[in-house]
């Protein structure tokens, strides 16, 4: 059975905490991506392919903060094996073709398919693909923040299938798209 869904807002308020602060977390981050190496390998082999090494370390980092989030939500994070990466990641490519092509719609398409902690990937394509970028920032073109995406994907349905809430936990037990704009 899946887990209960971690809050929208909840996501959001946490994603623009480690935004604006990002070495308050920093070395949990660090800490998270070292204890699930496999996954963390597979983002870095993935990245690599990507067009620019700046995407690759925006594909690592972002992983790091969806771990984050598992973490500040509490309870216990199995290791991934290698078997639960190669799970997710057909699960996720089996989608694609439902999911393109790239621009218009996209958005929507990939809220519309199903998939593990729905508010954390809705997260995810606000910052890569609706989000005003702040002018330190490098932009990713669509391709470029798809493949990223991805990347987040694969690793939220690995990371949900490890993990177990804390007790008490009570999350949302259906989705519905929550605009944070």
């Amino acid at each position: 059975m899946p887990n209960a869904l971690l809050a929208r807002a909840q996501v959001h308020e946490w994603s623009e905490e480690i935004g604006a602060d990002p070495s308050k977390h920093q070395s949990s981050i660090t800490r998270l991506v070292k204890e699930q190496r496999r996954l963390s390998r597979f983002v870095e082999e993935n990245s690599k392919g990507m067009a620019t090494g700046v995407t690759g370390g925006v594909a690592v980092y972002l992983i790091g903060v969806v771990m984050r989030m598992f973490d500040l939500t509490g309870g216990r994070m199995r290791d991934v094996t290698w078997e639960q990466v190669r799970a997710a990641e057909a699960k996720v490519q089996a989608l694609v073709p439902q999911l393109l092509p790239l621009g218009e719609g996209l958005a929507d398409r990939l809220r519309a398919v199903p998939r593990a902690q729905p508010h954390v990937l809705d997260e995810a394509i606000y910052a890569l693909m609706e989000r005003q970028q702040k002018a330190e920032e490098t932009p990713l073109d669509d391709t470029e923040a798809f493949k990223v995406y991805l990347l987040m994907w694969v690793a939220t349905e690995a990371l949900d299938a490890n993990w177990t809430p804390p007790k008490g936990f009570v999350g949302e037990t259906e989705y519905k798209f929550t605009s944070v704009s």
